[in-house]
């Protein structure tokens, strides 16, 4: 009888420790914030207050976020949301901007062409065609961004090669001097423009 409630003694001290575990990794969970989400989050708040440094700093942080959790465990990975590869490059596309209003045109550069590294905007495998199609809109408007910038300072453009969606002169077999590439002017309209503007 003896043996029999200390059985009973020790199931129930087993299941108060479970349920405490339990109760303790739901209210983990449900108060998790992803910091890449955080940090995003606040950068967006400090480019709007006009803190182009902070803001910066924010979407490194967040990026940093991003590539630390690649490297996090399977238990982690398991329990916790993946990263965001399109939260990655709009954090990248982000510090880009805000590095263009700190007057910091070089390393705007970089941040766009890292973002066009991890959305070149034909991203499809395991994608709905609406994700899909957003990623691809994400993209060209970093590209159009870029041109403008290339457009506005040919000087970056020099010694960049081949690939973003710039267009340079004297590039290319048969191109005329004086003539307009494809993708050289990117418009003067934000999107997609008017159809002769290109």
């Amino acid at each position: 009888m003896r043996k029999l409630a200390s059985l009973r003694t020790a199931w129930l001290v087993a299941a108060l420790i479970a349920g405490v575990l339990l109760v303790d990794g739901g209210y983990r969970l449900s108060t998790y914030v992803d910091p890449q989400v955080a940090y995003y989050d606040l950068g967006i708040k400090a480019y709007q207050a006009g803190d182009m440094a902070k803001a910066v700093r924010y979407f490194d942080m967040s990026i940093a976020s991003y590539k630390a959790a690649q490297r996090d465990t399977w238990m982690h990975r398991f329990i916790n949301p993946r990263p965001s590869l399109e939260l990655a490059a709009m954090a990248n596309f982000q510090k880009g901007k805000a590095l263009l209003q700190a007057k910091q045109a070089e390393q705007a550069v970089e941040a766009f062409k890292e973002s066009l590294r991890l959305n070149p905007g034909d991203l499809r495998g395991g994608l709905s065609a609406d994700q899909a199609l957003r990623l691809h809109e994400e993209a060209m408007v970093v590209k159009y961004d870029l041109e403008l910038l290339f457009k506005s300072r040919p000087d970056l453009a020099a010694g960049q090669g081949k690939g973003q969606g710039q267009g340079q002169q004297g590039q290319g077999q048969g191109q005329q001097q004086g003539k307009q590439a494809p993708g050289q002017n990117p418009g003067s309209l934000p999107g997609k423009g008017r159809p002769d503007d290109i």
